[in-house]
């Protein structure tokens, strides 16, 4: 296989191979075709649909690997990048992918140790939702959430200032700034 440029990532806690079933195409195309660029960066000029990098397919592909069974092979991932390689917009459309395309009740949050830190992500993700009519038809947008109605699917900004968020049972979690965290709690 060719090298594919910005493959691997500094860190990354997960790998599959060429012949791994994956969901990384399907989310690819849902990024690809709803997900725009929220602000004028590298990436693209703002309000032009994000055109994934072949190492941002790549990590897709890799992160959601399938079992045998079809279930998601890794539970958890940690990927370390330098600053401005795209995580955010990346992780933003992940998480978008999760709450239109994943499991009817779906849970999707935005973490990070500060509130501020975890909208970062969230932010980019509801601006995406804002600047596409298809999607914001069928959601519901709030300050620090995102409802889709039909499904009964939700995505939340959470923080550690947030305390013991119990009741949770999320389907998908970005975190951001995992490294920042004081302790495992």
């Amino acid at each position: 296989m060719a090298k594919v440029s910005g493959w691997p990532p500094r860190w990354v806690s997960f790998s599959a191979t060429a012949k791994t079933k994956t969901r990384g195409n399907e989310a690819s195309e849902f990024i690809n075709s709803y997900c725009r660029v929220v602000k004028a960066s590298v990436g693209g000029t703002a309000g032009e649909l994000i055109q994934l990098r072949p190492w941002q397919l790549k990590l897709l592909d890799s992160l959601l690997a399938e079992t045998a069974d079809g279930k998601l092979r890794h539970r958890s991932a940690l990927v370390g990048l330098p600053r401005k390689q795209g995580k955010s917009a990346l992780g933003a459309g992940l998480a978008l992918w999760s709450l239109y395309c994943g499991d009817v009740g779906g849970e999707v949050y935005s973490c990070a140790g500060t509130r501020e830190q975890a909208r970062i992500v969230f932010g980019s993700a509801k601006r995406m939702v804002e600047l596409d009519p298809e999607l914001s038809a069928i959601s519901k947008v709030y300050r620090d959430a995102i409802e889709v109605p039909e499904t009964g699917s939700v995505y939340r900004v959470l923080s550690r200032e947030a305390g013991a968020s119990e009741g949770l049972s999320p389907t998908t979690v970005i975190f951001d700034e995992v490294h920042v965290q004081p302790d495992r709690e």
